[in-house]
């Protein structure tokens, strides 16, 4: 159903794809002039973030006392799914339904070799795309290329490609009052929103054709895999996932993939289970995401404001010396438990979720987590008591000229490692990092 009849929606869309690209100067093949990576935005998306910082200054006296009962609300939920979580990792190790909002599950046998990567954020040209901003680009890029070569799979576990982020461009801006118009009209506009969407999805596809092209060979091979994040969750929709299925053939994008194989002693046969991370989360997980999604728009309005600055929410130079100097943090993350956050805007309560895994483990322990979502790599964190958890988190792919990811090697009696690619010299290095109590340290390949 949609308001506009089809003529008129193909009308629209054709002439805003020009009208966007003439001003931004960007091409189908995603090259640019006017609008860079980093730099300005231009006009529209300036004059656009201007008029939506004024609009949300002069609502705020409405708007922060509704966001904090709607926090406090989904905290409770949140909560709720803590407690159920167990009962629903039973549920997807065993293929079949459970208490909490997971749509799919795939499995993978457990003795094959995967490279886990999560929180890529790919989007379109300009500032909205992280990975140029922060140099990661190319380096990823080479980097999957050289794990195709040498036979392994890869996954890459949520907020893959970026619906959430706007603004950054004029194509961002467009997005973004296209988004806000069909939020407005609901189902009178549910053709419109799958067709933005899709156009949306096309242009990050084209500012990452490179990389998009490894993924089909990667694919082909059935050797490509994923899982639904929050940041990507349009691709609930099985309408875009055909889309993303021209240029990644035959993808699929369940919430969880257990590795699983025959005589293992955990439940149902699972070496692991891959989730993004976010179901437990009281800010962006699925049903919840109301502060996530409100978070997300701000912080890149903001970011397109004159004089703003990189506010976007990407992580400094430090992030990366950090864990290249062997002091990344190792510890679960706890947050507040009224509002479901802490300090730092962290929102995954991944303490009291342990706690809970650890006083109803099975006989034989449960499966490795691996997930991602947070962006802080971890590998058998510390839990709340002091010991360690089979938990490991793959971090994310837009650290300053560095990535995080998880290898799983099921050929190995130790099948997971935790690793950083980064710049050396220019050139793509790699550095294990190991658990040494609370911080990770950092060794050479």
């Amino acid at each position: 159903m949609d308001l506009l009849p089809d003529a008129w929606r193909r009308t629209i869309r054709r002439a805003a794809a020009d009208v966007v690209d003439r001003v931004d100067d960007v091409g189908r093949t995603g090259s640019r002039s006017t609008v860079a990576a980093g730099g300005s935005p231009g006009p529209a998306a300036r004059a656009w973030a201007i008029a939506k910082v004024g609009a949300a200054s002069v609502s705020l006296p409405a708007t922060v006392p509704i966001s904090a009962a709607v926090t406090l609300r989904s905290q409770q939920e949140a909560l709720r799914r803590i407690h159920a979580f167990p009962d629903q990792l039973r549920a997807i190790c065993e293929d079949r339904p459970g208490p909490l909002p997971v749509r799919s599950v795939g499995r993978l046998p457990a003795t094959g070799r995967y490279v886990l990567t999560s929180d890529l954020h790919r989007c379109i040209a300009g500032r909205l795309d992280w990975p140029a901003r922060q140099g990661t680009k190319d380096l990823y890029r080479a980097v999957v290329a050289n794990y195709a070569d040498d036979g392994w799979s890869l996954i890459e576990n949520g907020d893959v490609e970026d619906f959430w982020m706007v603004g950054g461009s004029t194509w961002g801006s467009w997005y973004d009052v296209g988004r806000l118009a069909a939020g407005v009209a609901g189902p009178l506009a549910e053709r419109s929103r799958r067709e933005l969407f899709t156009d949306h999805l096309d242009r990050i596809v084209d500012n990452n054709a490179a990389l998009y092209r490894i993924l089909g060979e990667l694919a082909r091979d059935g050797r490509y895999h994923r899982t639904l994040g929050n940041h990507d969750d349009a691709l609930a929709d099985p309408h875009l996932v055909a889309r993303l299925g021209e240029h990644v053939p035959g993808v699929t994008i369940p919430d969880a993939l257990v590795l699983a194989a025959p005589g293992r002693p955990q439940v149902g046969n699972a070496a692991a289970v891959v989730m993004h991370g976010h179901l437990t989360d009281a800010w962006n997980g699925p049903g919840l995401a109301t502060l996530g999604r409100a978070a997300t728009w701000i912080a890149t309005t903001i970011d397109d404001l004159p004089l703003a600055g990189a506010f976007g929410g990407l992580p400094g130079e430090l992030a990366t010396s950090v864990l290249l100097d062997g002091r990344g943090e190792n510890r679960l993350i706890t947050v507040d438990a009224r509002y479901g956050g802490n300090r730092r805007f962290d929102s995954l309560d991944e303490e009291r979720l342990f706690d809970r895994l650890a006083v109803t483990a099975p006989e034989d322990g449960w499966p490795w987590l691996l997930f991602g979502h947070t962006h802080f790599p971890m590998l058998r964190p510390l839990g709340s008591d002091g010991r360690p958890v089979r938990y490991a988190n793959s971090g994310c792919g837009v650290l300053p000229g560095a990535f995080t990811a998880l290898e799983w090697d099921g050929g190995r009696e130790e099948p997971l490692r935790l690793v950083l690619h980064h710049l050396d010299d220019g050139r793509p290095a790699r550095r294990e990092l190991r658990p040494a109590g609370r911080v990770l340290a950092s060794d050479p390949a």
